[in-house]
């Protein structure tokens, strides 16, 4: 249930300049690949030295598929969780106060509840597999009970209200239309110009509770309680991984429409139920240009009476109540509501995403990294030499989940490019790290001459490794980023907590109860600030390893024997757009990714509309506006047209362009 938020208003952007980025921009690559993690064919790798200590409750979480107040699906749809069930056991069963759990949770000054986090994360890492393949990936629901770690009550609506009184927040509210895709649109406006009317209120939040869910976004990066929370999960998966957190009042029919994510998620609900049904992933044949991994979102209809003729079947279907615990694998759509009767309490849940496929962590991603390192046209995936679907060439060299991928025949082969890379990668483990690099490389190039035995044999054997290599060296650069940025936060919580202890007693002399005013010092430590340095320097990782694969040696590739003509200095705000061009657009300091959906000509200026993922848009932005993500790749022949006559030129270009047609 991940989903971006809708762009800030321009009067806002204006009132916080660049800061307001880190509130509303979900943290994501801007490069053009993607990679991900594990599945049980890895599973001795990362789960040898791996396993999860014990702590001091003699108690454990009671693992099922079903919900007291619901019928749900057999056994056979939802994903064997005896390991998981068995090491979560074993970690209630012990009385040692300096387990792994503990110390880690100690380590930070944090509580029993984010070790049982990182314990179930622990569990998740080691017995679950990820990723979209509805063969190997499972949804299950682990439902509490009096003697299991509790996570009810962990974060709250008063919790909530707290956060929002003392940082600048911002979040969306979700459509409620099951018929169409997933958008989301702002809570909050600016009611003036000062910073106080710029910021968002309770009451702002409860307006929006009784249209629809309310969303935050990244809400581990901003809000301290869940950044320790978001710490848990990220240090027991050695992931890059995000929180966001739900919010939906009671009696809504649909509070999520039918869609799909590009994370594995894990749901735990901490306050109020909500119900939920999980479905087998939808044959991506049937639609091919679609993003198996963002159904149902944006422009892209899922309803709910469809879901059979794409292929769906129901999974799992219950009713999460307060310290429940649900997984969700990519992919496999979902849809929830509050309507039920008994349920007469506001509902939060946690959904903390396993970024993988974010963060290009998957076999796909990993050999496009492959064959743009060494130059070699991908004709197997890319649009290159398509002539059934003319889009494809513009299209998927901007998405890799878009057109041919969805188009194999072979599904085993599709999920082998979609399984995720090993969890354990993106750690430092001296004994183990050239095993799994080199396992790593001999999937990779299985999986790669399996597609297309032609192109693979282009690729320089020394390639292969070197970008395992590198990638694993990006990643482990996002991994430490992102554990900064959520023990920033943590720190933060921690001051505000010895500063509401220094200022208790004026507080509790007031007769009346005013929203917190901050201090020009409390107000530099807004999130917004904070968090927005830590996305510079995920842009600048991105950049860094965009530039070492432009900078791989280049293949002569036969028909494809072609030279790339240089770009001008300033491309990315230079270079001409078209619809379907991936950019960022800049709205008053702040940039966020969309598409080019038109491009209107006015004499020898133009503008362009522009389409958000969560389905806003913007108009008639200037061309210094929109920073393009992806360096055109320019080809020209090597042909010497300067001494052609005219009439030879013509004809030559001619057949340049019906060559262009055709994809030859």
């Amino acid at each position: 249930c991940l989903l971006p938020l809708t762009p800030p208003t321009m009067t806002m952007m204006r009132l916080l300049e660049t800061a307001v980025v880190a509130v509303v921009v979900v943290v994501a690559p801007t490069v053009g690949f993607v990679l991900r993690p594990q599945t049980s064919s890895f599973s001795g790798f990362y789960s040898k030295d791996r396993r999860i200590s014990t702590t001091t409750r003699s108690s454990k979480l009671c693992v099922t598929s079903s919900s007291s107040s619901v019928t749900t699906s057999s056994t056979t749809t939802t994903a064997d969780t005896s390991i998981l069930e068995k090491k979560l056991e074993e970690e209630a069963a012990s009385s040692n106060s300096k387990n792994k759990s503990i110390e880690w949770s100690e380590m930070f000054g944090l509580g029993k509840a984010e070790a049982d986090l990182y314990t179930l994360f622990c569990g998740i890492r080691e017995s679950i597999p990820l990723g979209p393949s509805s063969t190997k990936s499972k949804p299950f629901v682990l439902k509490n009970n009096p003697s299991s770690p509790n996570f009810a009550g962990y974060f709250t609506f008063e919790d909530l209200a707290k956060a929002v009184d003392e940082d600048f927040l911002d979040a969306g509210q979700g459509t409620t239309d099951s018929t169409k895709g997933w958008k989301l649109k702002t809570v909050s406006n600016p009611r003036g110009q000062s910073f106080e009317e710029a910021r968002m209120t309770l009451e702002d939040v409860e307006t929006a509770l009784e249209r629809g869910t309310v969303i935050f976004n990244s809400a581990g990066a901003h809000i301290p309680k869940l950044a320790a929370a978001t710490l848990a999960s990220v240090d027991a998966t050695a992931l890059p991984n995000a929180l966001n957190l739900y919010v939906t009042a009671a009696g809504k029919r649909t509070s999520a429409p039918p869609h799909t994510d590009k994370q594995d998620v894990v749901v735990v609900q901490t306050a109020g139920s909500k119900h939920w049904r999980v479905y087998s992933p939808p044959n991506p044949n049937l639609k091919p240009m679609a993003d198996m991994f963002a159904r149902g979102k944006g422009d892209d209809n899922l309803p709910l009476f469809s879901l059979e003729e794409v292929g769906c079947k129901v999974l799992l279907e219950t009713t999460l109540t307060a310290g429940d615990v649900l997984f969700i694998p990519a992919a496999f759509p979902h849809t929830t509501d509050t309507a039920a009767d008994g349920m007469d309490e506001t509902s939060l849940h946690l959904t903390f995403g396993l970024d993988t496929r974010i963060w290009g962590l998957d076999y796909l991603s990993l050999r496009r990294l492959v064959f743009e390192r060494a130059g070699v046209v991908d004709t197997a995936l890319s649009g290159a030499d398509s002539n059934n679907l003319a889009v494809l060439a513009t299209e998927t060299e901007q998405n890799p989940y878009q057109g041919k991928i969805n188009m194999l025949p072979n599904e085993e082969l599709r999920n082998d490019l979609l399984e995720p890379l090993p969890m354990g990668l993106l750690e430092e483990n001296e004994s183990e790290d050239e095993t799994m690099i080199d396992t790593i490389v001999q999937r990779l190039k299985r999986i790669s001459f399996a597609l297309d035995e032609t192109s693979a044999q282009k690729i320089p054997q020394e390639i292969w490794k070197e970008t395992v290599e590198r990638l694993r060296r990006h990643g482990m650069a996002l991994l430490e980023i992102h554990r900064d940025m959520y023990i920033s936060a943590v720190e933060e919580g921690q001051t505000r907590q010895e500063e509401a202890a220094m200022t208790a007693h004026i507080v509790s002399s007031s007769s009346t109860k005013r929203r917190t005013s901050l201090t020009p010092e409390q107000m530099q430590r807004l999130s917004v600030f904070r968090v927005k340095k830590y996305f510079d320097k995920i842009d600048v990782c991105n950049q860094e390893l965009q530039e070492w694969a432009n900078s791989g040696k280049k293949v002569d590739d036969g028909a494809n024997n072609k030279k790339k003509k240089s770009l001008p200095e300033n491309w990315a705000f230079e270079w001409p757009l078209k619809v379907g061009d991936k950019v960022e657009a800049d709205l008053g300091g702040a940039w966020f990714e969309a598409s080019v959906t038109n491009v209107n000509h006015s004499g020898a200026s133009s503008s362009f509309d522009v389409l958000f993922f969560d389905g806003d848009r913007e108009t008639g932005l200037e061309r210094s506006q929109l920073k393009l993500l992806t360096p055109p790749i320019i080809l020209e022949d090597e042909v010497d047209t300067s001494k052609m006559t005219k009439k030879e030129l013509k004809r030559w270009k001619k057949q340049q362009e019906k060559k262009a047609k055709h994809g030859l």
